[in-house]
């Protein structure tokens, strides 16, 4: 579906509608741009109101960005630092969306409505995804 396209909006808007609407336990899919080195700005998404702002020095996200690593967290409530931007929210991963030069400018945050929501398959499968909107930040 993305195939040719050179806008990261228009990649990172597909994504989160065919993500959100494949899994009926994705109660929020979207993206966070990484606009300066400590702060996150909601970008594409589909589900609720997302947090607008995230401070990289805390929450799930801030992890992805300080670690440069995918973050999963199947039991948020265990999360000293989680930020609840939904009390919906049990499990939640999260993948940093990298540049062709290696450059983090974005993450992919999925949030469920489930524990334990989140499996190697899963990590699998949104490592591949995730790779589709790093074409163009």
């Amino acid at each position: 579906m993305v195939e040719g396209e050179n806008d990261a909006v228009a990649r990172m808007s597909t994504i989160c509608c065919e993500l959100y609407h494949a899994f009926t336990d994705f109660h929020w899919v979207g993206f966070y741009r990484l606009v300066d080195p400590q702060t996150l700005k909601v970008g594409p998404y589909q589900g609720g109101h997302g947090c607008l702002t995230i401070t990289t020095d805390r929450g799930v996200c801030g992890a992805c960005i300080r670690e440069r690593k995918v973050q999963i967290e199947n039991d948020v409530s265990k999360v000293k630092d989680h930020i609840a931007c939904s009390p919906e929210t049990k499990s939640e991963i999260v993948l940093p969306i990298l540049d062709s030069s290696g450059a983090l400018w974005a993450v992919l945050d999925i949030d469920s409505t489930e524990l334990n929501a989140f499996d190697e398959t899963d990590l699998q499968w949104l490592l591949h995804i995730s790779k589709l909107a790093a074409c163009c930040p």
